[in-house]
């Protein structure tokens, strides 16, 4: 196993496509995000490429310099440990950031993670011996980060997962926001909502131009294989819109699954006691990793279409 940390180049700047002018409306602001890429032992420059799973991390952590949330996770040593190579971006840069008063930990799926993340992919594809087609797969936060990114097109998706993802910028992060009102803020400051007489931000969902997969009408033609994890009584992130967003799916056709948990709250990769004997290899540096249900369960639907 082998860590690569990288930096790349991101546009953070945001037209008002709204307006009508004869002046620029459009510019380039780059500012550097960080990412990283785990590399399984069986990588080989030369020889048969590895498959990329990309992970969308929570707004429980980041991507710095030298250490990120989704390197430490069970299910990321899962999959290196089986032969895939595991990537992530902070998806806001840190100068960005401090510059706008955003927290550094709340990218919320905006244009600008999927900028970042769209960067990071084709950064790997260049610099590693990879195949071009990827997984995504999300948690919390990192759902409407990952559903966001498969939502664009711009990189070609196998199936996504993701655990009891954020789907709907209204319900979840407007009116329900976590962390003391940090990614309402986040969303305000980035999509440049109005501000009340009373200081608070008025939503606007036309100035998320798609980036809310609730409503956006592509998702009920989801492209791809998608399922979610999610528990029924979860305090954070609504169990209800997930169903809801599954079940628009469902409806249209597509490939769609929701695995409930009767309890867990916002930790589905936590219930239940581990797998005694796990599909894949579980050990990791000299470590055996305890598989719970839903770690397995989504490593096998990974490998379902691998």
């Amino acid at each position: 196993m082998k860590t690569h940390r990288f930096k790349i180049l991101v546009n953070c700047f945001l037209p008002n496509d709204d307006l009508s002018s004869d002046q620029l409306q459009d510019t380039e602001e780059l500012y550097e995000d960080n990412g990283f890429i785990v590399l399984p032992e069986q990588y080989s420059e030369s020889g048969t490429p590895t498959r990329l799973v990309i992970s969308c991390h929570g707004a429980g952590g980041t991507v710095t310099t030298d250490d990120s949330q989704v390197e430490r996770q069970t299910l990321t040593q899962y999959l290196v440990s089986n032969g895939y190579a595991v990537m992530d971006v902070n998806g806001i840069p840190e100068a960005y950031a401090t510059k706008y008063g955003v927290d550094i930990r709340n990218n919320i799926g905006s244009p600008i993670a999927i900028r970042s993340y769209v960067k990071a992919y084709h950064y790997c594809m260049e610099h590693f011996n990879l195949k071009p087609e990827v997984f995504v797969h999300g948690a919390s936060m990192g759902g409407i980060s990952s559903t966001n990114l498969v939502l664009c097109g711009c990189i070609p998706v196998i199936a996504h997962s993701a655990l009891c993802p954020v789907l709907d910028t209204y319900n979840e992060i407007f009116l329900h926001p976590w962390s003391d009102g940090l990614p309402k803020v986040a969303m305000g400051k980035i999509y440049g909502f109005e501000i009340d007489e009373n200081g608070e931000y008025i939503y606007d969902e036309s100035k998320l131009a798609g980036y809310n997969p609730f409503k956006n009408g592509k998702a009920s033609c989801y492209p791809v294989p998608v399922k979610f994890w999610h528990c029924q009584d979860d305090p954070i992130v609504s169990y209800r819109v997930t169903k809801q967003f599954i079940d628009r799916i469902k409806e249209h056709g597509g490939i769609a699954s929701l695995r409930s948990f009767a309890y867990g709250g916002h930790q589905p990769q936590l219930v239940g006691a581990p797998i005694e004997h796990p599909c894949g290899k579980s050990l990791f540096c000299d470590a055996e990793l305890q598989i719970t249900p839903a770690v397995e369960e989504v490593f096998v639907w990974i490998r379902s279409f691998d």
